[in-house]
């Protein structure tokens, strides 16, 4: 006599949505996300192309140029920083010390009276160029924009003081915005270099 075959029982699947929902919640909670560094930049409003623009002249006085290569090297005016340079010892790095006393002395930089908050105060005109190679490594690269940065954060704290007697970060929101105001952040960046062009 032939034996019946037997059906294999139907396996319970009920429970594989829960089971599901917990891996994916494990590997949501004991994954680690790279996070990448960034800047806080405010774009320029975009132009439209077919509209004529007006060029802003800018005395060549009033800017110093700061030029990044691919190996890392620094070239702020005429003279080379390396990568050390970025390095802060106490307040200021070689390039943000640099920086500073561009913005600062009166015969590196002129200076325009501007009204903060009822008093007339000599604020600089000076603006930073900034000009990176596409291939600089954009470690190097953040960090002098994080120099230039301080520099100019170091500028408003001494406007800060001179007004208003305090640290910039003491004063009020108010107090603030009118030291920003007055004592923009003036970082150009200019269009990268292409060396596989060349």
């Amino acid at each position: 006599m032939a034996r019946a075959k037997k059906k294999a029982g139907d396996i319970n699947s009920s429970s594989m949505a829960d089971i599901a929902f917990l891996l994916l919640i494990f590997f949501l909670v004991t994954t680690t996300m790279d996070v990448d560094t960034g800047m806080k930049r405010t774009l320029p409003p975009w132009i439209d192309p077919t509209e004529q623009q007006n060029d802003v002249d800018v005395n060549e006085r009033n800017v110093l140029k700061v030029n990044v290569s691919r190996s890392g090297a620094i070239m702020v005016g005429t003279d080379e920083y390396r990568p050390n340079d970025l390095r802060r010892s106490g307040e200021h790095s070689r390039l943000s010390r640099e920086v500073y006393y561009f913005l600062v002395d009166p015969n590196r930089s002129d200076k325009e009276e501007k009204t903060i908050d009822g008093g007339t105060y000599n604020i600089s005109k000076g603006l930073v160029s900034l000009k990176a190679d596409d291939e600089t490594e954009y470690k190097v690269y953040l960090k002098v924009q994080d120099e230039l940065t301080h520099a100019f954060n170091l500028y408003r704290d001494d406007i800060a003081r001179e007004v208003y007697g305090k640290a910039y970060d003491e004063l009020t929101e108010l107090e603030a915005q009118n030291i920003r105001k007055a004592v923009r952040m003036q970082i150009s960046e200019a269009e990268p270099n292409d060396q596989t062009k060349k």
